[in-house]
């Protein structure tokens, strides 16, 4: 009996070892570009040469936009940003600016340089799970100004037409006697035509008082024009004092 059931075993082993589903001749166990279009010429890994083509491209993305920052005790906030990001299969690599007309006081601009990068987990086309890794550069702009830093973890679950998301990023100043600052955002995504919403609520600390959290509603809209042209808007308050909000509008394009 324990013969049988070895011999069983050993044969479903090579069984799943000669495994070919897309007839290209090189077995599952070991075809790193699964569903190979029938005729195509492949390596030794499964790989034709179209396919190694997508795998190695890079895909650029540019954006631009505009932030409206409001707030019940000073002066709203007006912000221009731009950002371009480069992606090449589970890398992204993000540099991102901005000019910021400061509400706190009159005619005073200040200006962000982020960089940022990524690292994809899973591959969202062969698993409902995808994991995102990430880091960022809060480059000083000014005299005197100190360098910040952010670490970044996003899990999101794809089930049907929907995603669902759960995000932290902390963030940790370089100026001494401000407390890092973790904001935590959990968010719901879905198609409904061509558009993609996305629902979302988060709470994130001051930098001032760790123990003093503030709580957010947000909504966010994007609609792609064209397969390279995509228009996003979004807007959040803050649950407890809805005079606080922020409200950003962007145009983006891939090439």
């Amino acid at each position: 009996m324990k013969k049988l059931i070895l011999t069983g075993l050993i044969a479903l082993s090579c069984f799943a070892q000669t495994v070919d589903s897309d007839l290209d001749g090189v077995p599952d166990n070991i075809d790193l570009c699964p569903n190979t279009p029938f005729l195509q010429t492949v390596n030794k890994y499964g790989c034709s040469k179209q396919q190694l083509k997508k795998l190695n491209k890079i895909n650029y993305y540019f954006n631009f936009g505009y932030e409206k920052d409001g707030y019940k005790d000073y002066k709203d906030s007006n912000i221009f940003f731009t950002s371009i990001s480069a992606k090449k299969d589970k890398l992204k690599a993000k540099l991102y600016f901005s000019v910021k007309d400061d509400g706190y006081s009159d005619g005073y601009k200040s200006n962000d340089l982020i960089l940022a990068g990524y690292y994809y987990l899973n591959n969202v086309k062969n698993s409902n799970i995808n994991l995102k890794l990430g880091a960022k550069i809060y480059l000083p702009t000014y005299f005197n100004d100190k360098t910040d830093y952010a670490l970044y973890i996003k899990g999101t679950y794809y089930y049907k037409n929907y995603s669902f998301s759960l995000s932290e990023k902390h963030k940790i100043y370089g100026e001494s006697g401000t407390n890092a600052k973790d904001t935590i955002t959990a968010s719901v995504g879905t198609t409904y035509k061509k558009l993609f919403i996305s629902p979302y609520a988060y709470v994130e600390n001051s930098a001032y008082d760790s123990g003093d959290w503030s709580k957010y509603l947000g909504m966010s809209v994007y609609y792609p024009i064209n397969k390279k042209l995509g228009v996003l808007v979004d807007y959040s308050f803050d649950i407890e004092e809805s005079a606080n909000y922020t409200l950003i509008g962007s145009l983006g394009y891939s090439f």
